[in-house]
């Protein structure tokens, strides 16, 4: 099979190469999935630049955790049935040296999740990562009926989900964005926003007045460190920061007498590490969404297999708004 791969950490227009691999047969209780797109994630190019939470420690990696496509060879034990099957992929390169940037990827079955008809593929791939950590930022939140809450980043893969959750999920809802083209692709999900920066406390208190509102009683954040200031100006006594980044600064200095007169949460979430039972909640709620039509999904940016390396590039200098995804 066709597949990309890298075997030294470094630029991806380096390290990135392209060649043929064998493909894995599936042993008992997995299946081998003909791969129709694969979704580029943050944490993938981190991963292939050496800056990655998680270790690497393959001397040959084909990257990419996310993908969709459609099962083509059963293992031992798996049900007839599937074969044939529609299928959304994630954490397809946790810990283990193969991904979804290949032609055909090969993972214990409940990674392949039934995807409908009516979802493309691209869409498919661009789930996995991004829709797990909204979903499970929503749920640390307690996201729900009565509930102010900020997104960080409304168009972002993961908030652009995450803003739609916690308002499926009954909460009141408002988002960051960074120019006028993410504002109207938010709205056009029914998403209220703000523009992120140093106006964002006064344009997010004036949306609160007219909720009946004077705080926020959670936060969804892509940059801990660069938004703390604005979520400690806007935050209710008791009210909730879940970060799943913090790019702009990974040490960053914590205020613990502002964070304690509010009686402020912290949750920090990395989707690889969330418990087994948890994720298996959040893929069955996400699988009633996508049946329902209840979810608007980011655009989709696609690269060929062979112009992977500028795939990476892509998401690295946030080139798009939406998803990165590779086509093998």
């Amino acid at each position: 099979m066709k597949a990309a791969y890298y075997e030294t950490r470094g630029a991806a227009s380096e390290v990135l190469r392209l060649g043929e691999m064998p493909e894995e047969a599936p042993g008992p209780g997995m299946v081998r999935v003909r791969v129709a797109a694969s979704g580029v994630n943050p944490s993938d190019v981190k991963t292939r630049g050496g800056t990655g939470a998680r270790p690497n420690p393959w001397p040959r990696t084909i990257p990419h955790q996310d993908g969709a496509g459609t099962i083509d060879l059963l293992g031992e034990g798996v049900d007839p049935a599937r074969l044939g099957q529609r299928v959304w992929l994630y954490e397809c390169q946790l810990d283990r040296p193969c991904g979804t940037a290949a032609q055909w990827v090969t993972v214990p079955q409940h990674l392949a999740v039934t995807l409908p008809d009516d979802v493309p593929f691209g869409v498919g791939a661009a789930l996995g990562v991004p829709a797990l950590t909204a979903w499970h930022a929503c749920e640390r939140i307690d996201a729900g009926a009565g509930r102010c809450v900020l997104v960080h980043g409304a168009v972002g893969a993961v908030g652009f989900y995450a803003a739609q959750m916690a308002r499926l999920r009954g909460a009141r809802v408002l988002a960051s964005v960074s120019n006028a083209e993410q504002a109207r692709t938010a709205a056009a999900a029914g998403i209220d926003t703000v523009p992120r920066g140093q106006d964002l406390p006064s344009a997010a208190r004036q949306w609160l007045a007219r909720q009946g509102r004077e705080d926020f009683d959670a936060f969804i954040d892509l940059d801990f460190a660069g938004n703390l200031q604005s979520n400690l100006a806007l935050a209710a006594n008791g009210a909730h920061i879940a970060a799943y980044a913090s790019d702009t600064e990974l040490r960053p200095a914590i205020p613990v007498r502002d964070l304690m007169r509010r009686n402020l949460q912290l949750s920090f979430l990395l989707v690889y590490t969330m418990p087994a039972a948890l994720k298996q909640r959040a893929v069955e709620q996400l699988g009633n969404w996508l049946a329902a039509g209840a979810l608007c999904h980011p655009a989709i940016h696609p690269y060929a297999l062979d112009d992977i390396a500028s795939a990476h590039e892509a998401v690295e200098t946030r080139r798009h708004t939406g998803k990165v995804v590779v086509l093998p």
